[in-house]
């Protein structure tokens, strides 16, 4: 199955619907100290109902999707000025497969706008295949959510689980600092903007 979380990751963790991964998304926030680490793995992947930016990419409209993906992003502002504020690292490791997906062809308009803004977005092409990884939260070292996107090719978030297992965090963060400094790094970006 494609970018399912292996057994030793879920082993003693709680499984969460996704009322409940968003309320452990906020508790967990509320503690960090020092750096949350998004790592993003899932090469498509289908967005709430209501997302209006990816239906309009998808109709091909994609200068109106910039605009609606302009507006979603001014509305994480607050989350922005927290980060700053708390002086916290926040970092997301988005892994790349080329050809890029229609997903995230749209997903670089969005990274390009939330980069402009201030997000701190690192792209990497690993060395095994990007199918073997799985989407993850590391809040400073005390808490980890991991997605669950269902079994399918496109992903749909459905829940996911929550750790606080000390070994499941540290391999955790082992597997986004092997990311970071055993993979490829590429800068999609500057090619958007050239």
């Amino acid at each position: 199955m494609m970018h399912q979380p292996p057994e030793w990751v879920l082993d003693g963790s709680e499984r969460l619907d996704l009322k409940g991964f968003l309320e452990g998304f906020a508790e967990a926030w509320e503690r960090t100290m020092r750096r949350f680490l998004k790592v993003e793995a899932w090469q498509s992947y289908r967005e709430m109902d209501g997302v209006r930016s990816q239906e309009a990419f998808e109709a091909g409209d994609t200068a109106l999707a910039r605009r609606l993906l302009e507006k979603e992003a001014m509305g994480d502002q607050p989350l922005r000025n927290e980060v700053r504020v708390r002086g916290l690292e926040f970092t997301r490791v988005r892994l790349l497969s080329y050809p890029l997906t229609g997903y995230l062809r749209y997903e670089m308009i969005n990274y390009e706008v939330r980069s402009r803004l201030g997000e701190h977005i690192e792209f990497f092409a690993p060395s095994s295949p990007v199918e073997s990884y799985f989407d993850f939260l590391l809040f400073d070292s005390h808490t980890a959510l991991i997605h669950d996107y269902g079994s399918g090719p496109v992903g749909h978030q459905t829940g996911g689980w929550l750790t606080r297992h000390p070994r499941t965090l540290h391999g955790l963060a082992d597997i986004a600092a092997d990311l970071r400094t055993g993979s490829r790094q590429i800068w999609p970006l500057r090619t958007l903007s050239s």
